[in-house]
């Protein structure tokens, strides 16, 4: 069967489930010419890599064009070869900055959502590949019961294995956590919330309520991080 190396991508949105701290979109992207584009819109936050700064604990910095890569759920960088790269020695980096986007790494990779002295916001995003599909008689995608993993995708992948026939279907997962200012972090569901902050339990459920805020949505983690940061 013939081999592509471009497959066009339709996107659509199928369908979203949604925790208190947890969201997750799947997204299907149909054979084609020009999915190679969707789909690494998909991989990385950034349309390009931008001007990145990481600095050290030990106060050096490090200046390169950076992105964040979902499938690695790591910065990587542009090396003087060209190459590109993922960040190592994690426990050694104080924070990378990209555009006004704000990274560290707790020990995994989070960007930092709304920050201030008394509450935090992070996120975290990652993709895989959730499923494999054929199309099958009419045009309707049949799946292949395939759940494949992409920790190990960077810009060198090679999609001429993909068949011309071939779709794909795309888990992007992202979870929430909020810090207080003792640098306990959990994710930021409304009981850890509460937990973090006991002494204002009264006023953060009153706020909630009033407010009516929707914790499965980032706007409402926002806002309740946003009240949070001024008790």
């Amino acid at each position: 069967m013939k081999k592509i190396a471009l497959f066009s991508a339709c996107l659509a949105f199928l369908c979203t489930s949604l925790s208190a701290q947890t969201s997750t979109q799947r997204i299907y992207i149909k054979g084609g010419s020009s999915a190679w584009e969707n789909f690494m819109k998909e991989i990385y936050m950034y349309p390009a890599f931008e001007t990145g700064i990481v600095e050290y604990k030990n106060g050096q910095k490090f200046k390169s064009n950076m992105n964040y890569n979902k499938a690695l759920g790591t910065v990587q960088f542009i090396d003087e070869k060209g190459d590109t790269l993922s960040m190592n020695n994690e426990e050694s980096i104080g924070s990378i900055t990209i555009g006004d986007d704000v990274y560290r790494f707790d020990p995994e990779c989070v960007q930092a959502v709304k920050s201030s002295e008394n509450a935090t916001l992070y996120k975290r995003e990652t993709v895989r590949i959730a499923d494999k599909l054929k199309t099958g008689g009419y045009g309707i995608p049949n799946t292949a019961g395939t759940i494949e993993s992409i920790d190990r995708l960077d810009t060198r992948v090679n999609y001429n294995q993909i068949e011309l026939n071939e779709s794909l279907l795309i888990s992007k997962v992202t979870t929430f956590y909020i810090e207080n200012r003792k640098g306990e972090k959990l994710p930021a569901s409304k009981k850890n919330i509460l937990n973090l902050y006991s002494k204002h339990d009264d006023a953060i459920r009153s706020y909630i309520k009033s407010k009516n805020l929707d914790l499965s949505k980032e706007e409402g983690l926002i806002e309740l991080t946003d009240f949070i940061s001024k008790l």
